[in-house]
């Protein structure tokens, strides 16, 4: 990743880790090989010679061969299954390992994101974990919460492709630094669109300023159009700056930004979204604590 003169990041430099899978899982399991020959081959020689110990007459010995014969298709296949089973769960184990790995990554970079904008201190995070909280109350499969998570980390992403001077302007942003401001949606495909096992997550960092009545931006989607995901995080997102001090304004109270957001519902926000953020934050004191995807 290079940064150039004005504190921007050089999005075609933008240095990301490889997409790669673990090496266990591209490997050929040779163990597993080795463990089935050396048991085949046992068992070869060591069963022809007990037969011929045990049985003197030729018709035991062909009916002991068949019993033979079906016994070590039932060892051999025993030995697979446990081969096969000891080697699944190390792999299910290096993969978790792996996507704990990567999610240490994404909060890394988030951190990184809010430290380029003094006022924005944990901005990512706590917009991640309340976004999670809203996905779980709407209801969410587990199986997505781990990429609705990755997606609000990563929401201003984009941002990294943004001059310093713009990004720390202390008052209100003129046309031409607005512009750049409203680039950080499709700056944010750029980069992340690359990785694949980011794909999923896309929906947030480049959805997340499209207004359900079609007014917002990058591509003015409408409605149904915008990412269930993006709904979701863009009144969480609000909600977050609305309650958090900005130099362009004072922290407002709970109260104003849910008089906020529920005004700006079916233009701004999805109307049913705002409804299920409602009762979520009417719960908020006896919410758990943020559960996870495991």
């Amino acid at each position: 990743m290079s940064m150039s003169s004005d504190g921007s990041v050089d999005l075609h430099a933008f240095d990301f880790p490889d997409d790669t899978t673990s090496r266990a899982a591209k490997r050929v399991p040779l163990k597993l090989v080795a463990v089935f020959v050396l048991v085949s081959l046992v068992w070869i020689f060591a069963s022809d010679q007990v037969v011929d110990a045990i049985f003197t007459d030729a018709a035991a010995r062909t009916t002991a061969q068949s019993l033979k014969g079906i016994a070590y298709v039932v060892v051999t296949s025993a030995v697979l299954f446990l081969a096969l089973r000891f080697y699944v769960i190390k792999l299910n184990a290096e993969h978790a390992a792996l996507e704990d790995a990567w999610d240490e990554t994404i909060l890394g970079w988030a951190l990184a994101m809010d430290a380029r904008e003094s006022q924005l201190a944990s901005h990512s995070q706590r917009v991640a974990d309340l976004t999670l909280r809203l996905a779980q109350h709407a209801g969410i499969p587990t199986t997505e919460l781990r990429t609705i998570y990755r997606g609000a980390l990563l929401h201003d992403v984009g941002k990294l492709g943004v001059p310093e001077s713009v990004l720390s302007h202390p008052g209100r942003l003129d046309d031409a630094q607005w512009a750049l401001i409203k680039q950080h949606p499709e700056n944010a495909m750029r980069m992340l669109a690359p990785i694949s096992f980011l794909h999923d997550a896309l929906d947030i960092p480049h959805c997340h300023h499209e207004q359900w009545d079609g007014s917002g931006y990058p591509r003015g989607l409408s409605g149904d159009a915008i990412p269930y995901a993006a709904r979701l995080f863009a009144v969480v997102d609000v909600y977050d700056a609305v309650t958090a001090f900005r130099p362009y304004h004072a922290s407002r109270t709970h109260d104003e930004a849910m008089a906020i957001i529920r005004s700006e519902s079916g233009t701004h926000f999805d109307p049913a979204i705002v409804t299920l953020f409602s009762e979520m934050m009417g719960l908020r004191e006896t919410l758990a604590p943020v559960a996870h995807w495991r």
